[in-house]
C-alpha cells in the first residue's frame, strides 16, 4: 500500500511539473518593453496592469480611478459624510482643500502622500499610472458616477 501511494505521488508531481513547464508564460523582452502574446491572453495580467479598458490614456485612468479612488470619492460616501470630496471638475477649482493651487504637481503630490482620511499611493501607483489617472481627472472624462461601472471591452454585451 505504501509503495502504491509513493508511486501515485511521484506520478502526480511529475505531471504537475510537466504542466507547469508547458504553461509558463514567456517573459517580456526588456529591449522592446512589450508583453508577449501568452501574457496578453492571461486575464489576470491585464487586470493587474489596469489595462482592461485601454492601454493608456484616460481610459486606463478611468480604470485606476474606479479601483483606487471611487471607493471613497463617490456620491454615496460623500453623502454619508466621510470627508471625501467629489473629484468631478477638479481642475476647474481654484485650489485643493489644503490651500495649494491645483496643478498636475500638487494633485500628484496629494495622491502620492495622502492625508487625513486618505491613504498614500506612493508605493502603489507608478509614474505611468499617475499620468493616466491625471489625464482622466483633467481632460473632462472624470468622474464615474452611477449604477454601472465602466464598460469592460472583453465582455460581449
Amino acid at each position: 500500500m505504501r509503495r502504491r501511494a509513493t508511486f501515485c505521488m511521484a506520478v502526480f508531481l511529475f505531471a504537475a511539473a510537466a504542466a507547469g513547464l508547458a504553461q509558463t508564460p514567456s517573459s517580456p523582452s526588456p529591449e522592446s518593453g512589450e508583453i508577449s502574446e501568452t501574457l496578453k491572453r492571461q486575464r489576470s495580467a491585464v487586470i493587474y496592469a489596469y489595462k482592461t479598458s485601454g492601454e493608456s490614456g484616460w481610459q486606463r485612468g478611468e480604470e485606476i480611478y474606479y479601483t483606487k479612488c471611487w471607493i471613497c470619492h463617490n456620491q454615496y460616501t460623500i453623502k454619508a459624510g466621510t470627508g471625501a470630496v467629489p473629484l468631478k471638475d477638479l481642475y476647474n477649482r481654484p485650489m485643493l482643500i489644503s490651500g495649494q493651487p491645483i496643478s498636475d504637481q500638487t494633485v500628484t503630490e496629494k495622491i502620492r502622500t495622502g492625508g487625513p482620511g486618505m491613504p498614500s499611493y506612493q508605493y502603489v501607483l507608478d509614474d505611468r499610472d499617475m499620468a493616466d489617472l491625471l489625464s482622466y481627472l483633467r481632460d473632462g472624462h472624470c468622474c464615474f458616477e452611477g449604477s454601472e461601472p465602466p464598460k469592460n471591452p472583453a465582455y460581449k454585451y
